[in-house]
């Protein structure tokens, strides 16, 4: 599809949104201390698209607090977990917040950034398994059968064996 027919296809779908909003044709997004009346397509488009990066922001960021493994006799490892925690945090009520504005479009933009991270957390657990396979491969000579059946055993039913970030709900 070309740049031309993608804008104005999203054009038309604003201006069927805008039609429903009402007389005054805006929406209100409302950040936690600033917010915005968006009215048109550029506004919507970067609107959407700044929701749609803060979904993915969040569903990064708390991978990354699970990727900081707790190890003895390293308590300042949790400092940098809770600064990561601390962000998340804040995104997950901006995000809640933008929601209760109960504009369904909004709603739909927001789960769909949460859904684009989570698919790309999903493709970095993928891509990091394999390569710890293929690693246990090359150092047993071949034969990686345990390791890959602890790999296994521990992502049963999607999750690891110690509770993770990645699997909390965002709001």
């Amino acid at each position: 599809m070309s740049s031309a027919k993608l804008l104005s296809a999203f054009q038309e779908a604003h201006g069927h949104l805008v039609a429903r909003a009402g007389s005054e044709k805006s929406v209100y997004l409302g950040l936690v201390f600033k917010s915005y009346t968006l009215r048109t397509t550029s506004q919507f488009a970067l609107g959407y698209f700044f929701l749609i990066v803060l979904g993915i922001a969040e569903r990064l960021i708390s991978f990354g607090i699970d990727s900081i493994r707790d190890k003895p006799g390293q308590p300042w490892r949790i400092f940098p977990r809770a600064c990561l925690y601390y962000v998340v945090t804040m995104i997950r009520y901006v995000l809640m917040i933008a929601i209760m504005y109960v504009y369904v479009e909004m709603f739909l933009i927001i789960c769909l950034g949460l859904a684009l991270g989570q698919i790309l957390v999903e493709a970095i657990r993928y891509f990091l398994m394999m390569r710890r396979l293929k690693r246990a491969k090359l150092d047993d000579g071949g034969s990686s059968s345990s390791l890959k059946d602890s790999l296994l055993e521990s992502n049963a039913h999607g999750r690891p064996l110690r509770s993770n970030h990645v699997n909390e709900s965002c709001c």
